[in-house]
């Protein structure tokens, strides 16, 4: 499966040194840790971690992810689109997390 990711240099987080930007595609479904159900869809996810040369480390539970579009299966077409839609969202939830990390 095809997953766009980006690493962001930040010097703003406490314990954390870089923001992992990621879009992918999820099938959806039963949610056993919250109980609940998932969309079927392409989503965004911006969450801190600590990288070094051969190691990307990051806490459980951190950062924000934000569903973007529902569709039935996994396309290239689509996946471009959601890429270029998570652009618009970005700033969003790189403001939401900092603010998250400098309150913990």
């Amino acid at each position: 499966m095809k997953k766009y990711e980006k690493y962001i240099e930040r010097d703003d987080l406490t314990d954390a040194t870089h923001l992992n930007i990621s879009v992918y595609y999820d099938k959806g479904g039963m949610n056993y840790f919250t109980g609940g159900t998932s969309q079927r869809g392409y989503y965004m996810s911006v969450k801190p971690v600590r990288k070094s040369e051969n190691m990307v480390s990051y806490t459980a539970f951190s950062g924000f992810s934000r569903f973007l579009f529902e569709t039935g299966r996994f396309t290239a077409k689509q996946f471009e689109r959601a890429v270029e839609m998570s652009k618009g969202f970005e700033e969003e939830l790189i403001a939401a997390v900092v603010v998250m990390d400098k309150a913990a």
